[in-house]
């Protein structure tokens, strides 16, 4: 069977399969466009299956291609097996030096692969490894903390903010630039300010949330030492105002992989949602 490159005209098609093969996660054209369409890669597809691929650089500097999606009929392991032989072949020829199903590129479906998924059984019976284990969290619509002292928490709205958080995004987390952009214009971006008697107003911190998925928290983000003060509690208590106006009853920290990380998110009465597992294949070997 002949796998063709699916366009985004074919988008609505795309979702609908997603409905029945995937019905728990619920998934939005505006989702799947995003991940899937919305920047450099490439959709394969067929009567049996869907995978969805984008290559970058990942924090070790090299290029590396990810599995954005892969939907096949449940326990079809024929399918999944043929769909990443196509996705390692597109890897290895972009000069890809390892597959991983759930990487760090921008915008993604999932962080990982359920750790009770089929696909992770296919996929290591082919060689892949596993890079790393961790869980999402969820974190109650109903949390809220107060800012310390001196610190303003907003959403980024006017000309001028977004320009501040632009420019401290840069400074700072330059990996989350992308996301952060499309917060903004989305209007799910809430800043941290102090206000600097001699330099003015700066930007302390980011929180935003429902970039790629509705209800998931991130690019977060707190600076080098104003770290611990509390902000990090006052901007994630903004975005689960802003999930219970929308009638989510969780915010979702989709990879919560350190043990720093977990303690901030229990503490504010998180309890965790779902296990994930990235695996990689090594394309050099």
């Amino acid at each position: 069977m002949t796998v063709l490159d699916w366009g985004p005209e074919r988008i609505d098609e795309l979702v609908a399969r997603l409905s029945v093969s995937m019905p728990a996660d619920d998934l939005t054209a505006d989702e799947v466009f995003t991940a899937c369409f919305d920047q450099p890669g490439v959709v394969f597809g067929d009567d049996r299956g869907v995978v969805a691929l984008g290559v970058g650089r990942a924090d070790d500097g090299m290029l590396v291609a990810t599995v954005r999606l892969l939907c096949t009929e449940p326990d079809d392991d024929e399918t999944a097996h043929r769909l990443l032989e196509v996705a390692e072949s597109w890897a290895a020829e972009r000069g890809g030096v390892r597959l991983e199903l759930g990487g760090a590129l921008p915008f993604p479906l999932w962080p990982g692969v359920d750790a009770d998924s089929p696909v992770l059984r296919v996929a290591e019976s082919r060689g892949y490894v596993k890079h790393r284990e961790f869980r999402a969290f969820g974190v109650p619509n109903t949390f809220r903390a107060a800012p310390p002292d001196g610190v303003d928490i907003r959403r980024a709205r006017t000309d001028e903010e977004l320009v501040a958080v632009t420019i401290a995004v840069s400074a700072n987390w330059p990996g989350f630039s992308d996301e952060v952009a499309r917060a903004l214009e989305h209007g799910t971006c809430h800043m941290a300010t102090e206000v600097d008697p001699e330099s003015g107003e700066r930007v302390l911190g980011i929180g935003c949330h429902s970039v790629t998925r509705a209800t998931w928290v991130g690019p977060f983000a707190v600076v080098a030492g104003h770290r611990r003060r509390g902000i990090g509690h006052a901007l994630l208590g903004q975005i689960c105002r802003d999930l219970m106006i929308a009638e989510f009853p969780i915010a979702e920290v989709p990879e919560v992989s350190e043990p720093s990380i977990e303690a901030f998110v229990v503490a504010a009465g998180a309890q965790p949602v779902r296990e994930y597992r990235r695996i990689v294949l090594n394309l050099n070997s």
